[in-house]
């Protein structure tokens, strides 16, 4: 049995519709309808769970929810850990003679990293805010909270997305250079939000152009009780569309940048003969 190479590419709260190749009317994706119309577009799949450490516990697992026992993010009050001692497909690979490395995102809800769970090699995005420190740059600006904002002291060369995107490269070069098979995962934050988007991408979709979503005016009536206490929660309960246009543009912007960066991997692939394996 042949063993190809794989890379994973993980975003993070990617609407399924913000995508050229499923409808959207206008933010440019490229790269990823690409992707779409050269390989497999599934357009009827769903989470296991709409959280974010147990979505990626069963992703490294394959188990429900119930079954890891990841239930919630670490700032829940019922957060508890995966289960220890359960199978993890990075592991199983590593131990098939793929090399196994990571950059960017974990947060599985596990007990340890992924060093503990199966990888060779793991750069987390933390490092990001002590290269953007080397470099002489200010911090992310974090004025608008969650809702995010311009990012003025940085090119889109500087952002984390490219920074993250790097280290994947160099990962891929890497394991080029390894001559064994390899798993990659580039697992980048980005698009979740706050959305702190540097130039020309906080600008690129201005946000009287962006058009409300369907179900914007829904008032939730006799849906649960969370979904309207959530509003309240959020401190947007009765924001107009006008309010909400800017967070959005700036999520779009960066979607646009995003998938720049599924392009400089695309194209490393191609560089490195690896493309068609």
């Amino acid at each position: 049995m042949s063993s190809p190479n794989i890379l994973l590419i993980l975003v993070d709260q990617h609407r399924y519709d913000c995508l050229g190749a499923n409808g959207h009317p206008f933010v440019q994706t490229p790269h990823l309808d690409r992707l779409a119309h050269e390989g497999v577009n599934f357009n009827h799949a769903f989470t296991p769970i709409a959280v974010c450490c147990p979505a990626r516990a069963s992703l490294i697992t394959g188990l429900w929810p119930v079954q890891h026992g990841v239930l919630f993010t670490e700032m829940a009050e019922a957060y508890r850990p995966m289960r220890t001692g359960l199978p993890v497909f990075p592991r199983v690979l590593r131990d098939a003679g793929y090399y196994v490395a990571c950059a960017g995102k974990w947060h599985a809800g596990t007990e340890g990293g992924p060093l503990e769970h199966g990888f060779d090699e793991y750069i987390p995005e933390s490092g990001y805010a002590r290269w953007r420190e080397a470099q002489g740059l200010p911090p992310l600006p974090r004025t608008n909270g969650f809702f995010g904002e311009s990012d003025p002291a940085i090119s889109a060369g500087q952002s984390r997305l490219a920074w993250t995107t790097g280290q994947a490269l160099t990962l891929l070069q890497k394991a080029r250079n390894r001559g064994q098979p390899f798993f990659i995962m580039w697992s980048p934050s980005e698009p979740h939000l706050p959305n702190v988007v540097p130039e020309p991408y906080a600008s690129l979709y201005p946000p009287a152009q962006v058009p409300p979503w369907p179900s914007f005016s829904d008032p939730l009536a006799g849906k649960p009780y969370i979904q309207r206490q959530q509003r309240v929660n959020w401190g947007v309960d009765g924001w107009t569309w006008d309010q909400w246009a800017p967070t959005v543009a700036r999520y779009l912007g960066e979607i646009t940048l995003l998938d720049e960066q599924v392009g400089r991997l695309l194209a490393q692939l191609d560089a490195l003969g690896l493309a068609d394996d």
